[in-house]
């Protein structure tokens, strides 16, 4: 009874934010985003340390200082994304698209879609990960989404009402095969978060040196219908404005040795996500708890 009382305060909460910023500049939006998020990060201990210990493992050579700074940037940077989020509920998909003021290795998203198999897009909770759905299919491509269902179904509904409103199907993990298969047959560019340890199906491979349980159904898909695997992220730059920064699809193995390859895959995606992580190490949820489960040679 309490956790239902605090999801619809949480709610409530979120569409009062949603209503008020709708009223307020851009610019406002993301000041007063980085505002609440700085106080946030005041207010949650048990994230925060989280944060912090996680940062360890990443940067073990970073001073204590760096790993709290980056982690009140983090919270900051989240905020400024919430309040940008709420701000594209009351904006066209034009407007959406002209928060990213710069693409980076566009050719290679345009050479993997022309191979008319659909695009496996990987990504990760970096930056402003909601942009990027919309962004891609005012480029003229055809899009969708798969997400996992949130905690609050008011929530969820929500946010997938304010995606499909945009033209951006969204697919829910529990219901992935039928539905992405479909997709990608009309070739379609499919988002996928491919960063956290969840329960789905997954192997182990180096995330910052440590072993992480990574998902690959991705990758399973990839080598079933032989479609494109192309790193796609997102992040705010130092002037505020978003940047696109897309990567050369991967080399996905398909040999014989069908679980030789799925390791080489999880290794495949945590390089390429880690590359863009280490670059904005203040955009990335560190709370999250990517180290969670182990190898059992690990003795975990």
């Amino acid at each position: 009874m309490r956790k239902k009382v605090k999801h619809t305060i949480i709610y409530l909460g979120l569409r009062v934010l949603i209503f008020i910023t709708r009223l307020l500049p851009y610019a406002v939006a993301l000041w007063l985003g980085g505002v609440l998020g700085a106080t946030f990060h005041d207010l949650v201990p048990k994230e925060r340390t989280r944060a912090w210990n996680n940062l360890a493992i990443a940067f073990p050579e970073a001073p204590v200082s760096e790993r709290k700074r980056i982690t009140r940037r983090l919270f900051i940077s989240l905020g400024k994304n919430a309040l940008e989020l709420f701000k594209m509920f009351s904006y066209t998909s034009e407007k959406i698209a002209r928060l990213v003021t710069a693409v980076e290795g566009a050719q290679h998203l345009a050479a993997a879609h022309a191979q008319k198999k659909g695009v496996l897009c990987l990504t990760a909770h970096l930056g402003n990960w909601e942009i990027l759905p919309i962004f891609v299919k005012q480029q003229g491509w055809s899009s969708a989404a798969v997400a996992q269902a949130l905690y609050d179904e008011r929530l969820d509904i929500l946010l997938n009402n304010f995606r499909e409103s945009h033209g951006v199907p969204v697919i829910k993990r529990q219901q992935v095969t039928r539905d992405i298969i479909r997709s990608l047959r009309e070739n379609r560019l499919l988002g996928i978060l491919n960063d956290q340890d969840t329960g789905v199906d997954s192997r182990f491979a180096p995330f910052f040196g440590k072993m992480a349980k990574t998902p690959i159904g991705i990758f399973r898909l990839a080598r079933k219908l032989s479609c494109p695997v192309v790193p796609v992220f997102i992040t705010r730059q130092k002037d505020g404005k978003n940047k696109v920064f897309i990567e050369p699809a991967l080399e996905v193995p398909v040999t014989q040795d069908e679980e030789k390859d799925l390791v080489e895959c999880a290794r495949l995606c945590n390089a390429a996500i880690e590359k863009f992580v280490r670059q904005f190490p203040d955009q990335w949820v560190w709370f999250h708890q990517r180290w969670k489960s182990q190898p059992p040679e690990a003795g975990a």
